[in-house]
């Protein structure tokens, strides 16, 4: 079932993926994932790219690794942009991850950019806040006791970062020209509103906020391994 009107589909997964989800990559997926050092960053690779196919056999109603994903960038013509499969459907997704999981923010309507980080235990050097922070969230942060600093700089960070991947921008947007203190970015180069939404997800140290081109005033969370089949059918 596709995401109604003003809901947001949350996926997630281990980034350690089942052995069999190779299967479910392109040959060039296949040889980019052996290119890569044993471990983690093949794994990490391995798992985004086989959910996103499952993902689009779920939705599409295709095997999943028929549909490519295509990463042109619409800026400058390069493979580093925002993620999409590669056929006709109103859906858009974005993927974030962390060391240890793998989220996928699916909508219908609009666009939708998904950022998740792992709690560090320490806080913000001052040089980072300085740079990436607006004079209104440094001042919130300047409020906000020592014990949760940590939490309130990366909430504020999850929000910049689901913003500027859904605009395809990424890190090249200046973070302290990013306002993400209220339920919109505020930003003077802004063309259209940014909806901001903190989520809450199921598993610990894990912070992850959504940004979206139309308001999501519902989310469902669901395990990715909950899928089955070649088309990524839900169990029965």
């Amino acid at each position: 079932m596709l995401p109604a009107s003003g809901e947001c589909h949350l996926w997630l997964t281990p980034t350690r993926p089942p052995r069999d989800w190779r299967r479910l990559l392109t040959r060039e997926e296949a040889a980019r994932a052996d290119a890569l050092p044993e471990g983690p960053p093949r794994d990490t690779y391995t798992a985004s790219r086989a959910a996103q196919h499952r993902l689009a056999g779920h939705y599409l109603g295709v095997p999943p690794a028929r549909i490519p994903i295509d990463r042109t960038c619409r800026h400058c013509g390069a493979g580093h942009g925002r993620p999409r499969w590669a056929t006709e459907t109103s859906l858009d997704y974005s993927v974030a991850h962390t060391a240890h999981w793998i989220l996928v923010a699916v909508v219908t309507e609009g666009l939708v950019g998904v950022d998740m980080e792992e709690l560090p235990g320490s806080p913000p050097s001052p040089r980072l806040e300085a740079k990436s922070l607006t004079a209104r969230e440094r001042a919130l942060l300047a409020d906000t006791s020592p014990a949760d600093r940590p939490r309130a700089f990366l909430r504020l960070w999850t929000r910049k970062e689901a913003a500027t991947k859904l605009t395809g921008h990424g890190l090249a947007t200046p973070f302290a020209d990013l306002d993400t203190t209220g339920p919109a970015l505020a930003h003077s180069r802004s063309r259209v509103p940014l909806h901001l939404r903190d989520l809450p997800l199921p598993v610990p140290r894990q912070l992850a906020s959504l940004a979206t081109t139309h308001p999501a005033t519902r989310l469902t969370t669901t395990r990715l391994d909950g899928l089955s089949g070649a088309s990524g059918a839900p169990r029965p």
